[in-house]
């Protein structure tokens, strides 16, 4: 039996144990489907999902009542599995409940003409009537029985006019359910009954009970699980599906036994690994259950974090606003004094729940290939340390942002209106990958970048330099992208930057402008800012609209800072002569910070540092900020002027 790969030397079956005592924790969540019904619950052992096409109804005498087609977002339904039909990929297999047409029912040979149609039929309705004839039997699974017997099941369907049959009547193959074909429609099963309250098969709780009992006191063979430490019954064929209900990779299997998966080790499979059937059920239904609620989905890609006491953890993958605070409103005016106070509080609310003794459990995927999946990543931490790692990731790759877009109401016309949300805090990772690398990465290079930082928010690495130079980059060729996208790669881009020097040189760089910052590559960050906004100032006092020299040439100024200065300065004399007497701050400023480099930083041909975009953003950032004040000051003037008239 294989595991699949888990790096680092984690304890082989660790992640079992963790995701066994989570199911066991989370017993009162088994089969309880929220409102969003295409949300899979938290399972029943011995049991599945499955996109169901129709749905049909019958009495408690085995009549058939009513059918019809399912949409989309109603079609996933639990169902009762055996070890043998929860993983069939060909042969016959049937499910002990609902299924296939061609295992369901019995006139299917009548329509479509299929090798060995007949035997389906058989197979299912033996495995039916076990489960029928055993004390576990169940009136609403016997009814059912009753009614498949009859042999009527797809006339029915076509009277309804739910199959539609050719001109042969034979089922039609140019008509779909969906996606799927008639002739491979998935069927579920109503069973209205007087005084039940519940007629859907599967979600009823007591046919989930009735089939674990009628599952565990058919099986003999007995094994050391060694999860449990207990000779019970073990299973040699585990779950799928475990990151959606079409996914084939398993993270345990053992159907390669001619090949060269034991060859020199083991001679026999159980040699390997043996896990429960009780055991491996609980803990991948458990794991499907905690992907579909909290899991990060990447493609391929699923990483999830979770306590084991299904306590409330903050999201790890999101960035702090969606993270820590949730959908608490940021305030208005926030510094960084400010932001550490409130994080420090949320981090203190989510202490309540997770103490010394809480386990809280993170676990990367990943798809080799269609059939094997890997843990990628793999952490345990108790409560107090997981939160302390990462308060850590969010007090120290923090900026302002402005690129969040929430809700705000809705229009006249019952739309919805958007507005952005001003927040300080860390950049989700997607984002951080979208800033390095655009918004054409491809899937393959943004589930590596999100394996890079995972590290850098649970484990307080260092953030690799080369994923904060190709920001830096970006970030520094602003022409090419469109003004927004510019300026939410800027604030993520500041954020990594400070990140990196606090987790390498120990430096704390604020995020307002510090005018007694030496730093040779800050000083030359404010003059690119300075120049670009007395062009921006001449060219709006004329009307005109265009990228400016500093923008345009900001890559080569961050190579070349020497030699592209005196281009700037150049290209900037006839805009500086054009403002005259306006212009006259903006010149003093700029020949002030220039007086702050000596004369041989100044002239050095060094390329400048990633923190020139601090003081780049933090000069912009008081001119910004000095033109809203303005505007304020301008409308308070024109509303005081209005009341003077009309008083």
């Amino acid at each position: 039996m294989v595991l699949r790969n888990l790096k680092r030397g984690e304890r082989l079956l660790s992640w079992i144990q963790k995701l066994y005592d989570t199911y066991e924790n989370c017993r009162s969540e088994v089969g309880v489907v929220g409102t969003d019904e295409r949300i899979t619950p938290l399972l029943p052992i011995a049991h599945s999902t499955q996109n169901a096409q129709i749905e049909i109804v019958i009495n408690g005498d085995g009549n058939f009542l009513r059918a019809r087609i399912l949409e989309k977002d109603e079609s996933v339904t639990i169902i009762p599995v055996t070890e043998n039909s929860a993983t069939r990929s060909s042969g016959i297999t049937p499910h002990p409940l609902c299924d296939k047409l061609q295992y369901v029912a019995g006139d299917y040979a009548n329509y479509v003409t299929k090798k060995k149609g007949e035997q389906f039929y058989k197979k299912y309705i033996e495995q039916l009537e076990g489960w029928c004839n055993s004390s576990y039997c169940n009136k609403k699974v016997s009814a059912i029985l009753r009614y498949l017997k009859k042999k009527v099941l797809i006339s029915d369907l076509i009277e309804q006019k739910i199959l539609i049959p050719d001109d042969k009547d034979k089922l039609s193959t140019g008509v779909k359910l969906g996606v799927v074909a008639q002739s491979d429609a998935f069927v579920r099963f109503r069973v209205e009954i007087p005084n039940e309250v519940e007629s859907a098969v599967w979600l009823d709780a007591e046919i989930y009970d009735n089939h674990i009992n009628y599952c565990l006191s058919i099986q003999e063979a007995v094994d050391l699980c060694y999860v449990k430490g207990m000779e019970i019954a073990c299973s040699e064929k585990h779950p799928a599906k475990v990151r959606n209900t079409a996914d084939k990779a398993k993270l345990i299997s053992a159907n390669d036994d001619s090949g060269f998966t034991y060859r020199g080790r083991f001679t026999d499979k159980t040699q390997v690994v043996s896990v429960g059937y009780e055991t491996t059920q609980k803990a991948h239904n458990a794991l499907r259950w905690l992907i579909e609620k909290q899991g990060y989905k990447n493609g391929e890609q699923v990483i999830v974090a979770w306590g084991t006491q299904n306590q409330v953890i903050p999201e790890i993958l999101e960035d702090t606003q969606d993270s820590i605070f949730g959908k608490e409103d940021a305030p208005t005016i926030s510094t960084e004094k400010e932001f550490a106070k409130r994080l420090s509080r949320a981090i203190a609310g989510y202490g309540c729940d997770l103490d010394t003794k809480a386990e809280i459990v993170i676990m990367g995927l990943d798809a080799a290939t269609t059939g094997r999946l890997s843990i990628t990543y793999y952490r345990e931490l108790d409560g107090a340390d997981f939160l302390n790692r990462i308060e850590h990731w969010h007090r120290t790759c923090i900026w302002q942002h402005t690129y969040k877009k929430v809700q705000d109401g809705v229009d006249e016309k019952g739309k919805p209106k958007f507005k952005y949300l001003t927040f300080i805090g860390a950049p989700a990772p997607k984002d951080i990958a979208f800033t390095a690398y655009g918004d054409k990465i491809n899937d393959k290079l943004k589930k590596a970048t999100v394996e890079k930082l995972l590290p850098c928010i649970i484990d307080g690495a260092r953030l690799p330099y080369d994923l904060v130079n190709s920001a830096v980059n970006r970030a520094s060729n602003p022409i090419v992208m469109e003004n927004w996208e510019w300026q939410k790669a800027l604030t993520i881009t500041c954020a990594l930057v400070r990140k990196y020097r606090y987790d390498k040189f120990k430096e704390e760089w604020e995020m307002a402008l510090d005018e007694n910052q030496k730093d040779r590559s800050y000083l030359f960050g404010r003059l690119l800012a300075i120049a670009q906004q007395i062009e921006e100032y001449a060219l709006y006092t004329t009307g005109e609209r265009r990228d400016t020299n500093a923008a345009r040439l900001m890559h080569q100024f961050k190579l070349h800072p020497y030699k592209t200065w005196g281009i700037i300065i150049d290209k900037l004399n006839p805009y500086m002569s054009r403002l005259g007497s306006k212009g006259t701050g903006l010149t003093e400023l700029m020949t002030k910070v220039n007086s702050m480099l000596p004369y041989e930083e100044f002239t050095s041909q060094r390329k400048l540092d990633d923190s020139y975009i601090l003081g780049y953003y933090c000069q912009r950032q008081v001119f910004i900020d000095q033109k809203y004040q303005r505007i304020e000051e301008n409308a308070k003037k024109k509303l005081e002027k209005t009341n003077r008239e009309e008083n």
